[in-house]
């Protein structure tokens, strides 16, 4: 590959970019472009001249900078994703005022991709697919988030329209609350006959889905007659309406989790057998670890692994004074979330495990800290396993 000589930096908003290019002086400066197929015409006319020798470089957006990406990556240019940490700190480092637009953030690209032009080169486009994973297991944890949100605003309805029901498990079941859908609340049940429930609540009963709730329709009834509640057609009205939403969810959830398992099947097979050996480590954890580090091979060690997980320490030394304050928690959430959780239940189950963590425990360190220090020995323990494409012994 040709030395790099040339340096872009693009700065992408959701409409337009800003693109700047530098070689020892800037070329051209601040240079605004629609997100559009002419402005991506546009700008590869600006940097076709320097093809062989230019590297382009972005800073991720959120989704925005993906079509860019592509259509340079389609055409055989230089173009990488920029670190935004390292970004952060070495616009910190060379600006003096605090001052932050589109085009000073094109300007530091460029002089970042200078910078560190030494550590520059073209590597190979990651496997779409497999990169795109994460977005459905993210999707996922976002719906399964809102589902819980939504169940706790309905057991809140339900202490004012039915407060008897609400100390009892099994509230929301789906049969349950497919009765207060169909008929209302307390104050609905009670003003129609035992006789005329109990056959409303059959048909609906017949069609349940799921485990079976405790709260039987005599029950129910039982608890409406002698309720507290009043009459609140308006709360039950937004009862019904975040019944309606929560199967929604549900069904959400449900379509999504089977499309994981179908691309997890197809991307993962082989990794998720490996980190199912590991006893404590269920497929479900697996399939959303694989997700988030796509491939093993991306870490030329395990210490970038920890860091990309955010699990590396920070250490503070002055003199004879060090002191490891706490995790930088600097890397990918999720992943640091899942190994947290994976290192929580492989404690339990596996002695390996168990004996590091009442190893951590007994040096005086805390749950958390020793939890931690275990999802570090769990993640250098799957890098190991991927690396040599062998199970857990």
């Amino acid at each position: 590959m040709n030395k790099i000589s040339y340096f872009c930096g693009v700065d992408v908003a959701k409409d337009s970019f800003v693109a700047s290019i530098k070689n020892g002086r800037f070329l051209a400066k601040e240079k605004t472009f629609t997100m559009d197929r002419v402005g991506f015409k546009n700008f590869e006319q600006t940097i076709k001249r320097f093809k062989e020798d230019i590297a382009v470089g972005m800073e991720p957006t959120g989704i925005y900078h993906n079509n860019l990406l592509n259509f340079l990556k389609a055409r055989d240019y230089n173009s990488v994703v920029v670190n935004p940490y390292m970004l952060h700190q070495f616009f910190k480092f060379t600006n003096n005022k605090p001052t932050k637009t589109d085009k000073k953030d094109s300007k530091t690209i460029t002089e970042f991709l200078e910078f560190k032009q030494n550590t520059l080169e073209k590597k190979p486009q990651m496997h779409d697919e497999r990169y795109s994973a994460r977005y459905f297991v993210r999707e996922k944890e976002k719906i399964t988030q809102d589902i819980a949100k939504t169940k706790t605003e309905i057991k809140r309805i339900f202490s004012l329209v039915f407060p008897e029901i609400e100390t009892y498990p099994g509230i929301l079941s789906r049969e349950v609350l497919s009765i207060i859908l169909k008929i209302g609340a307390a104050s609905k049940i009670k003003n129609i006959s035992r006789k005329s429930f109990l056959k409303e609540t059959g048909c609906i009963l017949d069609k349940g889905r799921g485990r079976k709730s405790n709260l039987y329709p005599e029950k129910i009834y039982e608890l409406a007659c002698s309720s507290i509640a009043g009459d609140y057609p308006d709360y039950e009205e937004l009862l019904k309406i975040k019944i309606r939403r929560l199967n929604g969810l549900l069904e959400e959830r449900e379509y999504i989790t089977k499309l994981i398992a179908e691309k997890a099947e197809r991307l993962f097979k082989k990794e998720i057998e490996i980190l199912c050996s590991i006893p404590g480590v269920g497929q479900e954890s697996s399939i959303y670890l694989m997700a988030e580090l796509v491939d093993i091979k991306r870490f030329s060690e395990w210490r970038k692994l920890i860091g990309f997980c955010g699990l590396d320490p920070i250490i503070k030394q002055s003199g004879k004074f060090k002191i490891n304050c706490r995790i930088s928690k600097r890397g990918n959430s999720h992943a640091r979330r899942i190994a947290w959780i994976m290192a929580g239940c492989a404690k339990r189950s596996c002695p390996y495990f168990r004996e590091y963590y009442l190893k951590k425990r007994s040096e005086g360190k805390s749950y958390k800290e020793a939890v931690v220090a275990t999802s570090t020995k769990l993640l250098r323990t799957i890098y190991a396993l991927l690396n040599e494409n062998r199970c857990f012994r």
